[in-house]
């Protein structure tokens, strides 16, 4: 609702939060806990890893310790001796060979989110056009859009003659083709891979295709690789981008990373840029002074990748248990006749209720998000998530066996409800 009293600016954003906000805040009021709240809601559509939650607040305590430099101001870039040891950790991690990176093309952000305000603010002028795969995360609409005067172009990634989820060149082709039908400058091409909510990997070669064509219409691409390490077990290793021996367009071309899904630490707010130039970090380093996290928070982090030892060990039983909770409640949703996407990484499932609407339209699936919570449920729906097609929801099953239990049990029980 506007207010007279607040600005332009303020109103807009009071808007864009009025879907997400009252659900989060009901959620965080009455969540579920197996013993103190067993009525609560359950939260089934944040996307958190809490599968090896035990493990890494043990590790995080055994390394954490508090100095006299952190009583005081820090590098606005992140320190620099946590910039160095991430580049050090990519580079072994995403199997790099040449080139190595470089410290000062490097950026610490409060997370992935604040990444992509100053990836639009510093690339983009407002109006101008950001093309997105659809169905894709939501809250990129408050970084580059609401925040940043921009506007998104959805490419949805739904091919209608076969009913599959592709990513070609061919959808962001079409989409700058939309954009300037609309009287818009296309300047960024926005790509999340590991996709969410899909979870699919794409490879170099599809990946390539796209900065091919972002190169020809000198498009700026961000890829963001939040879930590099989240890939289930025996699925090919993750080709990133920083892997790359060459890139049509490299200063037009930039990387951002998170350790809030990988390392299950969303709540440290610590993001990852690697820009296309040195000179672009140095220009951002000046918005990132009012955004860069807590020294205490990175010299932490800076311990905790440096134990390359333990480092390995941690992605490796991350990866067994994702794989193995993806399978259980993939085999579940199924048994009820729900149809369940194959997908090779991340937190979630995307799952398809088609089968148990009578109309296949938004309206429908918006009644059926609205049971699910009713009965104590919170997930995503496809169409806050940009999909083009009904009845599609996003399902996050890294969460404890308890959550797990119940909420699938208010799954069935919704859908006998719903189905009447």
């Amino acid at each position: 609702m506007a207010s007279t009293n607040l600005s332009a600016r303020a109103n807009i954003l009071s808007e864009s939060l009025s879907y997400l906000m009252p659900y989060f805040i009901r959620l965080k009021s009455n969540h579920y806990d197996e013993r103190t709240n067993p009525e609560g809601i359950l939260n089934f559509g944040v996307a958190e890893n809490m599968l090896c939650e035990m493990e890494l607040v043990e590790k995080l305590n055994a390394v954490q310790k508090w100095t006299a430099p952190m009583n005081y101001y820090g590098h606005p870039a992140g320190e620099v001796e946590f910039r160095e040891e991430l580049c050090r950790f990519f580079q072994e991690h995403f199997r790099l060979d040449t080139p190595k990176l470089i410290p000062t093309r490097m950026m610490i952000t409060s997370g992935a989110n604040a990444g992509f305000i100053v990836y639009s603010y510093l690339l983009t002028d407002p109006g101008d056009a950001i093309l997105i795969p659809a169905p894709y995360y939501p809250m990129i609409d408050q970084d580059v859009s609401v925040l940043t005067g921009n506007r998104i172009v959805r490419c949805p990634l739904l091919d209608q003659e076969s009913g599959e989820f592709r990513l070609t060149v061919d959808i962001f082709k079409h989409g700058y083709e939309v954009a300037l039908a609309n009287g818009l400058r296309p300047r960024m091409i926005i790509l999340v891979n590991p996709q969410n909510p899909l979870g699919d990997v794409y490879d170099e070669l599809t990946i390539q295709s796209i900065l091919e064509f972002a190169a020809e219409k000198q498009l700026h691409v961000v890829i963001d690789e939040i879930y590099a390490f989240s890939l289930f077990v025996n699925e090919k290793p993750f080709e990133s981008m920083l892997r790359y021996t060459s890139l049509p367009d490299p200063s037009r071309t930039h990387f951002l990373w998170s350790f809030s899904k990988d390392f299950t630490l969303s709540g440290a707010h610590v993001g990852v840029m690697y820009a296309g130039t040195s000179d672009l970090c140095a220009i951002a380093t000046n918005l990132n002074f009012f955004m860069v996290p807590s020294r205490v928070v990175q010299q932490t982090l800076t311990s905790l990748v440096a134990d390359r030892e333990w480092i390995r060990a941690y992605i490796a039983l991350n990866r067994s248990r994702l794989t193995e909770k993806y399978k259980y409640v993939k085999s579940e949703l199924e048994s009820m006749g729900i149809r369940v996407r194959n997908t090779q990484s991340g937190f979630f499932i995307w799952a398809d209720f088609r089968p148990f609407m009578k109309h296949i339209t938004f309206e429908e699936e918006n009644r059926l998000f609205e049971l699910l919570f009713e009965n104590g449920l919170f997930v995503s729906r496809g169409y806050n998530l940009g999909c083009s097609q009904p009845g599609w929801f996003r399902m996050v099953f890294s969460i404890k066996d308890s959550m797990i239990t119940e909420g699938l049990k208010r799954i069935k029980a919704t859908l006998s409800l719903f189905s009447n």
